[in-house]
């Protein structure tokens, strides 16, 4: 039996108040941070073989960059820098600060840009976007969530405070459907080289889109 959209979201809210910000704390860094970044890990190093330096948008501690850098190997290791509004107290790559609005770079900057589950965080996706395309000289690599129906929408909300909320990390819920994303993508006269959607595993609950993004 399939549960209501009201069940379940009072469902959800009634799980998320049941535990404290530091039960969570642990939940993410014992458990659900590491699979998170083992899965993207895997999912977007084949993006970087071509890349020479890249700027990972929204980096918190870069240790998905690290990953990544550390499974391209030696011989085609492009430099990761990033950058985020908020400075971790250890990082794992270079990290720069950045307000939200401006990225402190010049035009054409990086080979690539990655945003990796960021743009559902911002009050203007667009803005970020046009920004990444600005500091781009090659492509713009997304990775973030879409939605189908309530029960996605609730779903996404239920995993974003889970993994944000204990941290002080603001949650607009900006998610998008998947008509969305490419109206935005066509906006901003980005070519989709190619978009994926997909789940981590057989119980992830949530919907993953990919855009690989090609700038003219």
């Amino acid at each position: 039996m399939f549960l209501s959209d009201s069940t379940y979201e009072s469902l959800t809210n009634q799980i998320v108040r049941f535990f404290s910000d530091s039960t969570l704390k642990t939940l993410n860094e014992a458990v659900l941070f590491p699979l998170r970044t083992h899965y993207l890990t895997q999912i977007l190093t084949p993006y970087f073989g071509e890349s020479s330096n890249v700027l990972d948008l929204g980096t918190s501690n870069g240790a998905l960059a690290a990953n990544i850098k550390r499974k391209l190997g030696a011989t085609t290791t492009p430099e990761f820098t990033g950058c985020d509004v908020h400075i971790q107290p250890e990082t794992f790559i270079p990290v720069v600060r950045y307000d939200g609005y401006t990225i402190p770079f010049p035009e054409n900057h990086f080979d690539t840009v990655m945003i990796i589950d960021v743009l559902h965080h911002a009050d203007s996706p667009r803005r970020v976007l046009e920004e990444a395309k600005r500091v781009a000289r090659k492509n713009i690599l997304i990775k973030d969530h879409y939605w189908v129906n309530s029960k996605d929408f609730t779903s996404l909300k239920f995993a974003d405070y889970i993994g944000n909320q204990p941290y002080g990390i603001h949650l607009p819920y900006g998610f998008l459907t998947e008509e969305n994303w490419h109206r935005m993508i066509h906006d901003l006269n980005l070519n989709v080289l190619e978009s994926r959607k997909f789940r981590y595993n057989l119980i992830d609950p949530c919907r993953h889109i990919l855009f690989d993004l090609r700038l003219d």
